[in-house]
């Protein structure tokens, strides 16, 4: 089987176009665009981050509503540990997404 270079041409413009919609399509669901409608519209309950801990146990930071919280999770049960101030969110998810958009930046030569 004999393939020319345009049949060759239109599968990599093909591949590549899949490869992108794929990493938009990641993109969008990993960020779930919180400020946008695409994923999560509105919604009520956000869980923020979730941390692993020793022995079956977690710690998330949820937001409900315009409030955030710690919550705990043991094989017991959930338990709330304390409301966090939504400044300290903020400041700390607008600051991971200026590291991110400094990671992706092109550096100097």
């Amino acid at each position: 089987m004999i393939v020319d270079a345009a049949e060759l041409l239109r599968f990599i413009a093909a591949f590549g176009l899949i490869a992108l919609v794929l990493y938009a399509f990641t993109i969008f669901s990993r960020r779930g665009l919180r400020a946008g409608t695409f994923l999560h519209r509105d919604r009520l309950v956000e869980v923020i981050e979730t941390t692993p801990l020793p022995h079956a146990s977690s710690l998330h930071v949820v937001k409900l509503g315009d409030a955030y919280y710690a919550i705990g999770r043991t094989e017991g049960g959930i338990s709330l540990l304390s409301e966090i101030p939504k400044e300290v969110v903020e400041r700390r998810t607008d600051a991971g997404a200026a590291r991110k958009f400094k990671l992706l930046a092109p550096r100097p030569r």
